[in-house]
């Protein structure tokens, strides 16, 4: 199949190229915003710019009103809605200069991954489409918003594209940091991955990734549902199914986000609890704990982080006591005790199975 094809399979209808002295100033603006926004990053102005400038851009006409921009990775190009003004063209194409510069090709030049998605395996597309566009929300300087989608009450500053997904790469990079998230997005590597999976789990992190990815997969079907609605308006019955579906499919999306959002809180915090040492650190623990508030969506029949937060606060005060009575712990010296009773335990396990050996009580293949 034609690029054009698969162009106008993609709802993308070419009108014309955007010229030299427009490629440079789009290039000229995604640069210093991304070098601004991202200075921990060390990116390079020079490189940044000649990458970006080297992109083919091109005005189209789009069938989806909403999308401002993409990138097509087939043939490296980035297309314009023709709907849309080239004087805020940032506001849009910053996500699509994102894709292109976290692109990792194979030595024949086929796409591996992007970012956090591993391409090749198809797996982790939402997680990093989440990642990508909370990073273009920040190189944007918009703020956190208080918005509502089905039935949740959120934060997000991302309220139009994407809002659930990033508040749920805002919780993880909570406990990571921003820095291996914006690293491993622009990079396509696993320090966020790893960096995560070692505050929580690895089965934790791939779970999260796996709803993530069901939740975008089914907002297209829920868009597919409003786009039928909105054709058909006569046949009552019809209607009602689709209505059905609609609010079914919301559901859904609400239950996946709080499951994820209940096992990053669960997995995360308790994780932390283990490894308190003294009572400055609980004090730290529950201010973090406190304000985690900020970061949760809620709905009317939510509890979760409230229960979670009351047994924290018990299991705190249990650890203050002890902390009080015996003093803070010493992880090392907890450690090497373990190793040197292991080592013991060890030993006197050989000398028994030598003795027993030579008494004929036991043959030399057994244990």
């Amino acid at each position: 199949m034609s690029i054009e094809s698969t162009l106008r399979k993609e709802g993308i209808e070419v009108i014309k190229q955007l010229d030299t002295f427009q490629v440079n100033s789009i290039a000229q603006k995604i640069t210093n915003k991304l070098c601004s926004a991202f200075p921990e990053q060390n990116l390079s102005r020079t490189d940044l710019f000649a990458s970006i400038s080297r992109l083919p851009m091109f005005l189209a006409k789009m069938s989806d009103p909403l999308c401002g921009a993409k990138y097509f990775y087939k043939n490296s190009s980035i297309y314009y809605n023709i709907d849309y003004s080239l004087s805020n063209v940032e506001d849009f194409a910053l996500h699509e200069c994102i894709h292109f510069l976290q692109e990792v090709k194979d030595y024949k030049g086929n796409l591996i991954r992007l970012g956090l998605y591993d391409f090749a395996n198809n797996h982790g597309l939402a997680i990093n489409e989440a990642a990508v566009q909370y990073m273009t929300m920040e190189a944007l300087e918009k703020p956190i918003y208080d918005v509502k989608y089905y039935q949740l009450n959120l934060s997000t500053n991302s309220p139009e594209c994407y809002p659930l997904e990033c508040s749920i790469i805002r919780q993880m990079a909570y406990f990571t940091g921003t820095y291996p998230l914006y690293y491993s997005t622009l990079n396509g590597n696993d320090i966020f991955k790893n960096t995560f999976i070692t505050i929580t789990n690895e089965k934790v992190y791939n779970q999260i990734e796996k709803n993530l990815d069901s939740m975008l997969d089914l907002e297209e079907k829920l868009h597919m549902y409003v786009e039928m609605l909105k054709l058909d308006d006569e046949n009552a019955s019809h209607i009602r199914k689709i209505n059905d579906l609609i609010n079914y499919t919301k559901e859904k999306i609400s239950n996946l986000f709080l499951a994820s959002q209940n096992t990053i809180i669960s997995n995360c915090f308790s994780k932390q609890l283990e490894t308190i040492r003294n009572l400055d650190e609980i004090s730290q623990f529950k201010n973090s704990l406190y304000e985690f508030q900020h970061y949760i969506a809620t709905n009317d029949s939510y509890s979760y982080y409230n229960d979670f937060y009351r047994n924290m606060m018990e299991s705190l005060e249990k650890k203050s006591i002890w902390i009080k009575e015996h003093g803070a712990f010493d992880f090392e010296k907890v450690l090497t005790s373990d190793i040197t009773i292991y080592t013991k335990a060890k030993g006197a396990f050989a000398l028994m199975k030598r003795i027993l050996t030579r008494l004929g009580l036991l043959k030399q293949k057994e244990f």
